[in-house]
């Protein structure tokens, strides 16, 4: 920028398209985690539904097996085995129905449970009791309808008779039954049941082991994994899925659930695991990991097509937004160059376009920091009007005096308010006012006003009157007055002191009495000055003195003209509360504080008159009976030689003009509203009606127009214009004939899509809709 150019577009659009880039980096970082963070919570879910898929095969398995020990049991106790335990061979006669039915019973137990395949009693005798056949030779019957694939009768029966069994189950084998191979595992129960050293035979049931196969497949399909039994032994007891695999993981035994992910045959598992407590076989399942990704394959696939997207479009959008971001840069920086003029100092032309923006936005902060300190300036000279125009009476309403002070920010809090005129005394007489009287007298001001801030916790204000005096306005909380007179005393003396002892000159003190709200704050200035003069006069000047303190004769009454012009102002207004509030107040100043002698009594009376005939002038009333009436009133004024009495006549007399008044406006504000409700009915199916003109159609103002509309409906003037406007639209719609976009121009509306949304807002529903509803009401049939 050293010849002076604008700063170009692509620079200002890189600085923009780089930081749109990070961010987009970053989402795609966070879009990244969250993908892998997804794929583990779904990779895990799915390890955990398949172990709860496997306990519940595990459940279902351990009920079967209940059963089938339960039946062991039954059969070991039945009270027939222990007969044939103890008789002799060969069996015979009651012997042999015994078998008989202990064969029947075997036959019902295998009905009874589908995992059952065969069950029969073998005894060392020599018997043989199956639910094929009641007894028989058992070497003859070992080989021809039974036989277990790899045990000889004398293996077999080793294999029953060896030891002592309880509930022993054996793993799975081929066994031959009626000429079938069978896949079964052996259930055995040495009996009688508990003779560890004497038992006699054994119960032996042969599970289904295809059945067994069936409800394990329940936890794991055999086409996607496989699943198998091991005893606590470590003996593998049935399984399924696994035929192929050369090798069995043997790393999982530890817990009573859970999983590992491991190599199997050069494949990655995900073996799970879950321990029975009711046999304590270890059931363990394993599927490829393979069949996981693939459950969670869409979350891969959605964060591909998800990024993908999102780069495309964030570019997309980077580029528009950083074209769109760097084009209001540039106007603003020519928009600064034509508001600072040609040509740019040489600071800006040699650096860049941040540069140029940091140095011109930094000379406008420093002068808008100048411009508020003017204005801080200029608000205490707006204070100090303030307070002067409020201590000469200079408003009319409280809200007048709320609404500024609000404004302004004051800081004059309180219930009560009182003012205290402080004048300095032992200079007053001074023929010459030099610079050097001048400081000091300013120095003296100064120091009033640290000392009292410094003795009273009040909230206060000053406002200098005169070189002489100064006046202190002070807000106070409702409480006991003897303690603030107390303050004001100590306060007063310690001033006294200080001032004397370092500019040799001494104050008076004046205080007025308190009032309850600032607009009447002149009273208090007035009775502060009278309580100031009544000071000056005495030799201990370091005492202030009240104004309640001080009552006494007055040659003259208290009727300032600016308390006179606020008070026609309320009675014109119609304020009567404010109206007694004033006189009031002139009872105080001219009956409770004074003694007003016989002659400034009825110059009083005068004056009062004069104000009541300046009021029926202005308010240009007419009527023989009102005019009679206030003639008799103000009449009766004259004479009174007693002020009390004259008070009374008087507020009689200007309250009595004060609702004249209220009734007068009350009745121009009925004609005004029988004039507007004329006119908007008249015209309400014109789109052009509005507020604005309607108010320049009557020729009043548009504000007074929308209050009174408001104050003498109860609603406002647009609410009751669209309630016009929809009942004529709600009847016109129950004519099929008139179509909506007539009506809508029949009932005021310039179009037919303005139309529309006011009458849905109002009704709830759309004109087609209305008029469906209402012409189906309408039909007879």
């Amino acid at each position: 920028m050293a010849d002076g150019r604008m700063p170009s577009v692509r620079t200002v659009f890189m600085r923009f398209i780089v930081h749109y880039m990070i961010l987009l980096l970053v989402i795609s970082g966070i879009g990244g985690y969250v993908y892998n963070r997804s794929f583990e919570l779904a990779k895990r879910e799915a390890i955990e539904t398949g172990i709860v898929r496997l306990e519940k095969s595990m459940a279902l398995l351990d009920s079967r097996l209940n059963e089938v020990e339960s039946i062991g049991t039954q059969i070991s106790l039945d009270g027939r085995l222990g007969n044939l335990l103890n008789a002799k061979l060969p069996y015979g006669g009651d012997d042999y129905y015994a078998m008989k039915e202990l064969s029947d019973n075997l036959a019902n137990y295998k009905l009874g449970n589908r995992l059952i395949r065969e069950a029969f009693v073998y005894l060392n005798k020599g018997a043989f009791i199956s639910s094929m056949h009641p007894t028989a030779e058992v070497e003859a019957f070992y080989g021809k309808l039974f036989r277990f694939s790899n045990l000889t009768y004398a293996q077999w029966r080793d294999y029953l008779l060896g030891d002592y069994r309880y509930a022993a189950y054996y793993p799975e084998t081929s066994v031959t039954v009626n000429g079938s191979l069978r896949q079964v595992i052996t259930y055995v129960q040495s009996v009688p049941i508990g003779a560890l050293n004497t038992y006699k035979g054994a119960v032996v049931v042969l599970l289904d082991a295809s059945e067994v196969k069936e409800l394990l497949s329940g936890a794991i399909a055999p086409s996607r994994g496989w699943i198998y039994v091991v005893s606590p032994g470590g003996e593998r007891i049935t399984g399924t899925g696994y035929s192929d695999m050369r090798e069995l993981p043997s790393s999982v035994t530890q817990g009573s659930r859970g999983y590992k992910e491991q190599t199997v045959d050069g494949e990655k598992m995900i073996v799970m695991h879950a321990e029975s407590g009711a046999t304590g076989w270890k059931y363990v399942a394993a599927i490829p990991q393979s069949v996981i990704s693939e459950k969670v394959a869409y979350i891969k696939r959605l964060y591909i097509y998800t990024m993908i997207v999102t780069i495309t479009v964030g570019l997309l959008i980077a580029v528009a937004f950083s074209y769109s971001s760097s084009r209001p840069i540039l106007n603003i920086v020519r928009k600064l160059r034509s508001g600072f003029g040609e040509p740019l100092s040489d600071a800006v032309r040699k650096g860049s376009t941040w540069d140029y923006l940091d140095g011109t936005i930094s000379e406008l902060i420093a002068n808008r920091n100048e411009l508020k300190r003017d204005l801080s300036r200029q608000m205490e000279i707006v204070k100090a009007t303030f307070l002067e125009r409020l201590l000469r009476g200079g408003f009319s309403k409280e809200p007048d005096i709320e609404a500024v002070r609000s404004y302004i920010d004051l800081g004059l809090e309180g219930d009560r308010f009182v003012a205290v005129v402080v004048g300095i005394i032992g200079v007053r007489d001074a023929s010459d006012l030099t610079p050097d009287l001048l400081k000091r007298l300013d120095l003296a001001k100064v120091l009033v006003q640290e000392e009292f801030r410094r003795h009273l916790a009040h909230s206060m204000k000053f406002y200098h009157l005169d070189e002489w005096r100064t006046v202190l306005l002070i807000g106070l909380d409702v409480g006991d007055m003897a303690i603030f007179r107390h303050e004001i005393e100590a306060s007063a003396e310690a001033i006294s002191l200080k001032l004397a002892e370092e500019f040799g000159i001494g104050i008076a003190l004046g205080v007025g009495k308190p009032c309850d709200h600032l607009i009447r704050i002149r009273n208090s200035f007035d009775e502060a000055l009278q309580a100031l003069e009544a000071a000056e006069t005495r030799r201990t000047a370091r005492e202030p003195v009240f104004f309640g303190d001080i009552l006494h004769d007055l040659d003259d009454y208290y009727y300032p003209t600016d308390v006179e012009t606020r008070m026609m102002n309320l009675i014109k207004s119609g304020d009567e509360a404010e109206v007694r509030g004033i006189i009031d107040e002139l009872r105080k100043r001219n009956v409770a504080e004074a003694r007003l002698s016989p002659e400034s009594t009825a110059q009083l009376a005068y004056e009062m008159r004069g104000t009541a005939v300046k009021l029926r002038k202005a308010m240009a009333l007419t009527g023989q009976e009102v005019a009679e009436r206030l003639e008799t009133r103000m009449d009766a004024l004259i004479g009174h030689r007693s002020p009390a009495q004259l008070f009374l006549d008087g507020e009689a007399l200007f309250l009595e003009l004060c609702r004249i008044a209220a009734s007068s406006r009350s009745g121009q504000k009925d004609h005004w509203k029988d004039k507007i409700l004329n006119i908007v009915h008249a015209r309400f199916e014109q789109d052009d009606l509005s507020l604005t003109t309607l108010a320049t159609e009557l020729g009043i103002k548009e504000k007074y127009v929308s209050q009174l509309f408001k104050e003498q409906i109860g609603e406002s003037f647009t609410q009751y214009l669209e309630m016009l406007r929809m009942d004529r639209a709600a009847r016109l719609l129950g004519d099929p004939a008139v179509t909506v976009q007539d009506i809508s121009r029949l009932s005021g509306y310039a179009t037919p899509n303005t139309f529309y949304k006011a009458f849905k807002r109002h009704y709830g529903v759309s004109p087609t809709i209305y008029r469906q509803q209402r012409i189906g009401l309408e039909d007879p049939s």
